[in-house]
């Protein structure tokens, strides 16, 4: 991300809220100022490609009316605690992956990747998003926090490993470092889950603790520096296809103590964030896997019978997560609808058989 850049977009924003009316300097004498916090780490392209940038236009736009202090994964507090963070009001504000929360609610698990997800492109997740909304919103006002949207566009994840897998049979028993519906599914597949941050991954690499470590795209484990431990990258994309790397939670009460026209600004620079994720990461990922290959690491491509056995696994523990709650088999039957409406005819019949 070119700060060149960032200021520019945050200007565009700035003269669009000035000329249409949205900003009033009239409107609040006294200056709102936020904390926000994130999973990934500052440093790295999903940190500093929109969650800065995001907090640049909240100000530039606001005329310096509000400001937003962001914070990276872990340094006011572990990252599985930020969404009683934001309910607390210990911070106003999370962009965090939903998948953090698998363990309070299945809708959680759901909105945080999906097995077997053939959807790849940014139309497409944003598409699907929009369409989930209204459900993931029920869950998180659930806990005590509103949820404004999926935040930003992550490509999709990718399965480093230091061994060999060339068949779903070499999978059992290997360790794989996975989150949130991920670690069921692997589990589904024969192998052992493992619970790790993202910074204990590249020494479980390295010392062998696990086989294999899903986190991230090519672009962002290559920051976390995956490259120099893994031998090999498995693919297809078994897991999950796109996602919503973060979705935009903040404190009801902050919330509601903001104008009207503040709630604008921080929208309106929610979408520049989702559009400066278009371009930094799918671009970026593109780049880094080139880096990846000229560096000698090995794409293992598993037999195609193997990929169709793997994402009807991966149907099957979605469906075990629908039957959960309501709120989650809502969630699977308006996924199966998107997944028909953007022409995965074949998944969605999977996933809505009796």
């Amino acid at each position: 991300m070119k700060i060149k850049q960032s200021f520019r977009l945050t200007g565009i924003a700035a003269t669009l809220f000035l000329a249409t009316g949205l900003y009033s300097g009239s409107a609040v004498s006294q200056e709102v100022n936020w904390r926000a916090v994130s999973h990934q780490l500052p440093g790295t392209a999903r940190f500093d490609g929109t969650v800065k940038p995001f907090a640049e236009c909240v100000s530039a736009a606001s005329g310096g009316r509000m400001n937003i202090q962001v914070f990276g994964g872990g340094v006011l507090h572990p990252v599985s605690e930020s969404l009683d963070a934001v309910r607390n009001g210990v911070v106003q504000m999370g962009m965090i992956w939903s998948g953090y929360w698998a363990g309070k609610n299945p809708v959680f698990a759901l909105a945080g990747s999906r097995p077997g997800d053939p959807i790849n492109s940014f139309s497409e997740n944003f598409y699907r998003a929009e369409k989930l909304e209204p459900i993931v919103a029920a869950a998180y006002e659930k806990e005590g926090v509103k949820s404004l949207g999926a935040f930003d566009f992550g490509p999709a994840e990718i399965l480093n490993s230091v061994v060999e897998v060339r068949s779903l049979e070499d999978f059992k028993g290997k360790k794989v470092r996975a989150g949130g519906i991920g670690a069921s599914y692997y589990t589904a597949l024969g192998a052992s889950a493992v619970t790790l941050t993202g910074t204990e991954i590249y020494q479980a690499l390295q010392l062998g603790t696990v086989d294999m470590a899903e986190y991230n795209d090519w672009l962002v484990n290559k920051e976390m520096g995956f490259h120099e431990v893994s031998k090999y990258v498995i693919e297809p994309v078994l897991h999950t296809g796109a996602t919503d790397d973060k979705e935009l939670i903040v404190n009801p009460d902050a919330w509601e103590k903001l104008p009207d026209d503040l709630r604008g600004v921080v929208y309106a620079c929610r979408d520049q964030a989702r559009y400066l994720s278009a371009i930094n990461y799918d671009i970026g990922n593109q780049k880094a896997k080139n880096e990846w290959l000229a560096g000698g690491v090995q794409i293992i491509q598993l037999p195609e019978a193997d990929v169709l056995e793997a994402r009807k696994i991966g149907a099957k523990v979605m469906l075990e997560f629908a039957q959960k709650s309501p709120e989650a088999a809502e969630y699977l039957k308006t996924y199966a609808q998107v997944l028909t409406d953007l022409g995965y005819t074949e998944l969605a019949e999977t996933l809505t058989a009796k």
